[in-house]
């Protein structure tokens, strides 16, 4: 599984991986990071993030709660089989 962060300090410094930037991230996990100071990159991430915003739905308590039985099933088997994969 892959949980990767992203941000853009004052439009010229990017990261763009999968740690978090704490002193257990740093000092045990495998993770890894790269990080840019070019304003260039920056202006990219920053569109690549303004272009999610357009598809994405924000999902409040009731409407997860409402989602359909199939979904729910789905969920739950995918949560069985995660530790294989």
């Amino acid at each position: 599984m892959i949980h990767g962060k992203c941000f853009v300090v004052d439009g010229c410094w990017s990261s763009i991986g999968t740690m978090n930037f704490d002193n257990r991230s740093l000092a045990l996990n495998d993770e890894s990071t790269l990080m840019v100071l070019d304003s260039v990159a920056a202006k990219q991430l920053e569109g690549v993030f303004i272009d999610d915003l357009r598809d994405a739905k924000a999902i409040d308590l009731a409407a997860f709660r409402r989602r359909p039985w199939t979904r729910r099933v789905a969920e739950w088997a995918a949560n069985q089989i995660v530790r294989v994969l």
